[in-house]
C-alpha cells in the first residue's frame, strides 16, 4: 500500500534522487491524475530558500515544468508538479549522438520559447543545460521539451541570495561574464542556451573551462541552426541575441520547413524519445489521466501529432532508467518555517505572489552547498543528476559525469 503524504499524494514508486531529496511518481487524490512528487528531507536554512524560489514559480507555458502545488507535513515538504517520462535531453544526446539540425532547432526553439516567457516573468533560470530538459514521451514523433529545476533562479529585482562574486551554475554552460562576477543578466541563460544547442548538434560535453569548440568542419556555412547557436554563445555578452525572442526569430527560417520524422541519425537509427518509466504497480495500473485533469496541454510546435509510442525500447547507446525526472538537490526546513513563509497554510493550489517571499531570519548569504555524505569521487550517480556540483564529505568539489554506460561523481575542473 503506497504511502499517503497530506492526505492527498499516494506514493507509489521512486523515480529519481538527489542529496536531500527524493522524486516519487504519485496519484493526486484530489485531482485524479499522476504526478511526480518531489518530497524535501533534511533542515538547512539555504534550500529553504531554493523551495521558497521554486514553489513560487508559476508560469503557464507548454514547455516549462512549474510546480501547481505544494504542501507540509511534520518535517517534510512536497512539490507537485506534471509527470514527464522521456527522460532528459542529456539522456537522448548520450542515445544518439549528434542530432540532426532540423530536430536540435526545434529543441533549441522549444527552449527559447520557454526563457522568452521565463523572462518575461522578470526570472533567470541560472541552470540552463540538457539535463534540466525533460522531455515528453513522444515516440518517432516530434519532440516536446520541458524546461525544469528553477531551484536557483533568480527573480530580477530581489537581493541576490549569493554572496559577491559567487558562481552560481553548471561548468561548461557558465557564461565567461558570471565567472568574472559581473551581474546577473538574461544573456547569461541565452549562452547556457547556446552551449546546449552546441551538445545538440556535436553529441558532446562542453569543457569544465573555456568556451566549446567551434562547428565542425563539415557544417555548412549557411547553417540557421549553427549560426544562431554561435549567436548565443559570443564570449561578449554584447555580442550575443539580445533576447530568446529575437534568438527565435533567427530560427525561424529552418523551422518553416518541415521536421521529418522520424528523424534519423547518421548511421539511419531513428531518434526516439522513449517511456523511462517502469510500468505501474497494482493496482494503480489501471488507473489512467484523465485528459480534463491534465495541468498542462502540450502542444507539439512541429504540428505533426506524434507517432506510437514503444516504452522502454532498447537501442545500441541506450541506457534505461528508473528516472524521470531532473531532481535539483534540496532539502527542506522545519514545518514553522514554511508556514510562516507568507502567512498561507502549508498546503495550496492557489496562485502565491508575482515573488517569492524570503523569511527575514534566513541569512542571504549561504556559501559552500551543504556536504553530501553519500557523494564521494569515482562514486555513481544517476543521469538526472548528470551535470549537478556536491561537497564529499572531505570538502571535495565534484560533479557528476557520463563515463562510459554510467554516470560517476569526477573531480569539478
Amino acid at each position: 500500500m503506497a504511502d499517503v503524504f497530506a492526505g492527498r499524494y499516494e506514493l507509489i514508486d521512486p523515480i529519481g534522487a538527489g542529496g536531500n531529496s527524493m522524486v516519487w511518481r504519485a496519484w493526486d487524490r484530489r485531482l485524479r491524475r499522476f504526478c511526480a512528487a518531489k518530497v524535501l528531507r533534511q533542515r538547512h536554512a539555504g534550500s529553504l530558500l531554493r523551495f521558497v524560489r521554486e514553489q513560487g514559480l508559476r508560469l503557464d507555458h507548454p514547455h516549462v515544468l512549474s510546480p501547481y502545488s505544494w504542501v507540509a507535513e511534520d518535517d517534510q515538504a512536497l512539490l507537485a508538479m506534471d509527470l514527464v517520462g522521456g527522460g532528459s535531453a542529456d539522456n537522448l544526446v548520450a542515445d544518439f549522438g549528434a542530432l540532426p539540425e532540423r530536430y536540435a532547432a526545434e529543441l533549441l526553439a522549444q527552449l527559447l520559447g520557454a526563457l522568452d516567457q521565463v523572462h518575461a516573468a522578470g526570472l533567470l533560470h541560472r541552470d540552463v543545460k540538457p539535463a534540466n530538459l525533460l522531455l515528453e514521451t513522444t515516440g518517432t514523433g516530434p519532440p516536446v521539451l520541458r524546461l525544469s529545476d528553477f531551484g536557483i533562479a533568480l527573480w530580477l529585482g530581489q537581493p541576490r541570495l549569493t554572496q559577491d562574486g559567487a558562481v552560481v551554475g553548471t561548468p561548461g554552460y557558465v557564461a565567461p561574464e558570471a565567472l568574472a562576477g559581473e551581474p546577473a543578466s538574461i544573456s547569461q541563460d541565452l549562452y547556457a542556451a547556446g552551449v546546449t544547442g552546441w551538445q545538440f548538434l556535436t553529441g558532446e560535453e562542453p569543457p569544465l573551462t573555456g568556451p566549446p569548440r567551434s562547428r565542425p568542419a563539415d557544417a555548412a556555412d549557411d547553417s540557421v541552426v549553427w549560426q544562431v547557436v554561435e549567436s548565443l554563445m559570443q564570449p561578449e555578452a554584447a555580442n550575443r541575441a539580445r533576447s530568446a525572442e529575437d534568438a527565435l526569430a533567427a530560427l525561424a527560417p529552418l523551422l518553416a520547413q518541415p521536421l521529418e520524422l522520424p528523424a534519423l541519425t547518421p548511421d539511419g537509427e531513428p531518434i526516439e524519445v522513449f517511456d523511462h518509466l517502469p510500468p505501474l504497480p497494482a493496482p494503480y495500473a489501471t488507473l489512467a489521466d484523465p485528459p480534463e485533469a491534465l495541468g498542462h496541454a502540450v502542444h507539439r510546435e512541429a504540428g505533426t501529432p506524434p507517432s506510437q509510442i514503444h516504452p522502454l525500447v532498447s537501442g545500441k547507446r541506450r541506457i534505461v532508467v528508473l528516472a524521470a525526472l531532473t531532481v535539483a538537490v534540496l532539502a527542506t526546513a522545519t514545518l514553522v518555517a514554511l508556514l510562516t513563509l507568507d502567512g498561507r497554510p502549508a498546503g495550496h493550489d492557489s496562485p502565491p505572489p508575482s515573488q517569492p517571499t524570503v523569511p527575514e531570519t534566513i541569512s542571504t548569504r549561504p556559501v559552500t552547498p551543504a556536504p553530501n555524505a553519500e557523494a564521494k569521487v569515482g562514486g555513481t550517480c544517476g543521469w538526472q543528476e548528470a551535470g549537478n556540483l556536491e561537497t564529499t564529505a572531505g570538502g571535495t568539489r565534484i560533479v557528476c559525469r557520463q563515463q562510459g554506460s554510467s554516470y560517476r561523481w569526477i573531480k569539478a575542473g
